[in-house]
C-alpha cells in the first residue's frame, strides 16, 4: 500500500460565482455601498456569510471587484454603441439617440454605478477615487474618437477636439446623475435635445 496520502478536497461551491456577482452588483447599484449590509448581501445572493467571505473577501474587497467588473462591461458597451453610431456629425447624433433609447428602456434608471460610487465614497473611503478617475479616462478615450471622426481634415484642431470631448464626457456623466436623482423622461429628453443642438454648431 502506498505511503502517499491524498489531501482531501474542499467542499465544492454550490453557487455560480458570476450569477452571484450579478445579484450583488444590482444590490449595490440600487442601495449604494454604505447602505448595503452583510445581511443584505446574504439575502440578495442566497450565499451564507462564511461563503461570501471565503469567496469574495471583505465587503470592501467584494465591492472593488464589482466595480472593476462593471467598468469592463461598461466600456465594452460604450465601444459597441460608438461603433454602431458610425462616423461624422451624424454619428454623434446617432450615438445620442442610442443613449436616449437606453435611458427610456429603463435599463439605466439607477444611473451609473461608478458615478454613484464616486459621488458617495470620494473623500470618505480611501482607494475608491481611482475607479472614478479610470472610468472618466477610459470614457474620454472612446468619446474622443467619436468626436474626432466628425471633424474634417481641413478643419481639424486638436485643442477644439479636446474641448468638445470634455464637454461631451461631462454631459454623459451629468446625465447619469439626473437619471439617478429621478428625473422624468421629459427632463432627460430635454438634456439630450440640448446636446443635439450643441453638436449641430460643430459643423459650422
Amino acid at each position: 500500500m502506498s505511503d502517499t496520502t491524498t489531501r482531501p478536497r474542499g467542499r465544492p461551491r454550490l453557487f455560480d460565482e458570476e450569477s452571484a456577482l450579478d445579484e450583488l452588483t444590482a444590490l449595490f447599484w440600487r442601495r449604494g455601498y454604505s447602505q448595503t449590509s452583510i445581511a443584505d448581501m446574504v439575502g440578495a445572493s442566497g450565499i451564507h456569510k462564511s461563503s461570501l467571505y471565503s469567496t469574495f473577501g471583505t465587503k470592501q474587497e467584494l465591492f472593488a471587484r464589482i466595480l472593476r467588473r462593471y467598468l469592463a462591461g461598461r466600456m465594452d458597451m460604450l465601444s459597441a454603441l460608438l461603433e454602431l453610431a458610425g462616423p461624422g456629425i451624424e454619428g454623434i447624433h446617432a450615438f445620442l439617440e442610442l443613449i436616449r433609447s437606453d435611458v427610456v428602456s429603463g435599463s439605466t434608471q439607477d444611473g451609473c454605478l461608478l458615478v454613484n460610487s464616486s459621488t458617495e465614497l470620494c473623500g470618505s473611503t480611501p482607494g475608491y477615487e481611482e475607479f472614478g478617475v479610470e472610468y472618466r479616462t477610459e470614457m474620454r478615450e472612446r468619446v474622443s474618437v467619436l468626436i474626432g471622426q466628425a471633424e474634417t481634415d481641413d478643419r481639424r484642431d486638436p485643442s477644439v477636439t479636446d474641448q468638445r470631448t470634455d464637454l461631451f464626457v461631462t454631459f454623459m456623466l451629468g446625465l447619469n446623475v439626473i437619471v439617478r436623482s429621478g428625473a422624468t423622461e421629459a427632463e432627460i429628453g430635454r438634456s439630450i435635445d440640448a446636446m443635439h443642438v450643441t453638436v449641430d454648431t460643430w459643423q459650422r
